[in-house]
């Protein structure tokens, strides 16, 4: 009997364990606001579809083809912007890039502003609004008006 007692201890013991295992390695953004579509707001920049272990490009022509994917690491991950480290495969090419979002304040009352920068190395990291693509999310708490 004791034995059985220490054996289903055991088990349960492991269990727990595997369980908060798995609580660790599900990352999610602090700020949902991640998980939306990002709508281009220019015509050279495709919809881009962002989770924490994935990225994926579409063109810009149609948001329906896919342009590049990535197997991604969340690196950083805060409530105005977040930096993932991807393997982007892009015309069978693979590359290794950060891809850093940050979030720039109301565009619109519908559209927040959204800058994506992307470098090899985190130390070619620059906040030059020139050279990041800008995309649009709907802001929380929107709320459409009649005219909309």
């Amino acid at each position: 009997m004791k034995k059985l007692v220490l054996i289903l201890g055991l088990v349960l013991s492991l269990g727990a364990n595997a369980r908060a295992d798995d609580n660790v390695n599900k990352q999610e953004f602090v700020n949902p606001i991640f998980y939306q579509p990002l709508e281009p707001l220019s015509s050279t920049v495709g919809w881009t579809y962002l989770t924490p272990k994935t990225i994926d490009f579409r063109t810009p022509l149609d948001k329906n083809l896919v342009d590049s994917t990535g197997e991604c690491e969340l690196v950083e991950n805060k409530q105005d912007h977040i930096t993932l480290l991807c393997d982007v495969t892009w015309r069978n090419e693979k590359k290794k890039e950060y891809y850093t979002y940050v979030i720039k304040g109301l565009f619109m009352p519908d559209c927040l502003r959204i800058l994506e920068y992307n470098y090899r190395k985190i130390e070619d990291f620059s906040e030059n609004e020139m050279h990041a693509a800008k995309y649009c999310v709907t802001p929380p708490d929107y709320v459409p008006s009649e005219s909309d």
